[in-house]
C-alpha cells in the first residue's frame, strides 16, 4: 500500500497530463491494470471534489440561515432590553419610596440580568451559531 495517492492534492492535470477525453469500453479495461487504475483515481478525484462542494454549500446555507434569523434575534434583544430597563426604573423607585429595600434589590438585580442576557445575546448569537453547526468530524475544508 505505499503507492497510495493523497487525493486531496491531485487535479486533472497531474493525472492525464495533457490527455484528451476518450470513449472507455469495459473490453479496453480488461486486464489494462493501468486503465482502472486512472478510471479509479478519476471516481476518486471527482468523488472528493463533490465532497468538498457539498461541505461549501451546506456552510453557505447555514451562513444564510444567520442572516436572516439575527434581525429576529436583535428585535428580541431589544425588547428584552426595554423591559429590563423599565424594571430597573420600577425597581429605583420602590427603593426610594419604601424603607425596607429587599424587594428593590431583587427587582433591580432581574432588570440588570434580563439587559445583560439581551445585550449579551446578539454578541454571542454568530458563535451559537458556529455551535449549533459544527464541522462533523473527517471533513476536510
Amino acid at each position: 500500500m505505499a503507492d497510495k495517492i493523497d487525493a486531496s492534492k491531485l487535479n486533472e492535470s497531474t493525472i492525464y497530463e495533457g490527455g484528451s477525453l476518450s470513449q472507455i469500453n469495459a473490453e479496453d479495461l480488461l486486464g489494462n491494470e493501468i486503465a482502472i487504475k486512472q478510471l479509479i483515481n478519476n471516481h476518486l478525484l471527482v468523488s472528493h471534489q463533490s465532497r468538498q462542494k457539498d461541505l461549501e454549500i451546506q456552510d453557505k446555507k447555514s451562513t444564510i440561515e444567520y442572516l436572516k434569523t439575527s434581525p429576529f434575534v436583535a428585535i428580541i434583544a431589544t425588547i428584552i432590553n426595554i423591559c429590563g430597563s423599565i424594571i430597573i426604573g420600577f425597581a429605583i423607585n420602590l427603593y426610594a419610596q419604601t424603607p425596607s429595600p429587599e424587594y428593590s434589590w431583587i427587582t433591580l438585580l432581574i432588570g440588570s440580568l434580563l439587559i445583560l442576557t439581551g445585550s449579551l445575546s446578539t454578541i454571542l448569537y454568530p458563535y451559537a451559531k458556529r455551535w449549533f453547526n459544527k464541522k462533523v468530524e473527517g471533513d476536510e475544508s
